[in-house]
């Protein structure tokens, strides 16, 4: 019952998400959710941060991207280059 009240709220904010940025096609199955849900509590805690860890394509940006819009952060990403350093 908690899994299908957990599904239906991450439905309605992965279509609120969508409608205001590049389209995501996510399937929220029971580990998805899972992971979104503790990504959520992580960051919301003061100073609360996450190192997430997996193969790529694994979901990683996405569900992170999603937990993000659901927080109400926005979302910066560092891309890192030979001439990457501090100016």
């Amino acid at each position: 019952r908690s899994m299908a009240k957990l599904n239906s709220v991450l439905e309605d904010a992965l279509r609120e998400y969508n409608e205001t940025n590049a389209t995501m096609d996510l399937v929220l199955f029971d580990d998805a959710m899972k992971h979104i849900a503790r990504i959520v509590r992580v960051v919301m805690n003061s100073g609360g941060h996450a190192l997430l860890v997996g193969v790529g394509g694994s979901g990683k940006q996405s569900l992170s991207r999603l937990a993000a819009f659901i927080c109400g952060f926005k979302v910066v990403q560092i891309v890192i280059s030979s001439t990457y350093g501090f100016k």
